[in-house]
């Protein structure tokens, strides 16, 4: 049994280690007041003269981009522990699961942001990081470098 459970915990260690992170950038230190600082003086030193409206701009596409890229990596490392976990499922059960617990984790993300002062919940932020979670579960799925299971290995070799 302990054993059992040391593996289980080995297997999903990756993907709430991400949580733990992605809850970490739900607080008021990532809130936009807070990134706008360090962004308008990465972009002020890139880009001289950058136009204080296109910085406000560019601040908020980085903010939905880190929102999506944040949960595309979620997937893939939910993807991975799903076939560790559940290898004799299909690859189209692990895709489902691995989108339906990033999207969970989403709202529930965006729940935690709704008792957060300087955070708000939004709709739109969970659509996007919806999005980035099918797009990386997507990604493992079809350009994954994951090996297939046994039983997926012999499904293979008895289509050909």
């Amino acid at each position: 049994m302990q054993q059992n459970l040391l593996s289980v915990a080995k297997t999903w260690a990756p993907s709430g280690v991400w949580m733990a992170l992605i809850f970490t950038f739900s607080t008021d230190w990532f809130a936009a007041p807070n990134t706008s600082s360090f962004f308008g003086s990465l972009l002020s030193w890139l880009i001289p003269g950058i136009a204080p409206e296109t910085m406000q701009i560019v601040h908020a596409a980085l903010r939905k981009l880190g929102h999506w890229t944040e949960y595309f990596i979620l997937a893939t490392l939910l993807a991975a522990a799903c076939k560790a976990h559940w290898p004799k499922q299909t690859r189209r059960s692990r895709f489902v699961a691995t989108v339906i617990i990033a999207t969970l984790y989403a709202i529930s993300d965006e729940w935690h942001q709704s008792f957060v002062p300087s955070r708000s919940a939004s709709v739109g932020d969970v659509a996007i990081d919806a999005c980035g979670a099918i797009c990386g579960a997507f990604w493992t799925l079809c350009c994954g470098r994951t090996r297939r299971t046994p039983d997926e290995a012999r499904q293979v070799v008895k289509k050909t």
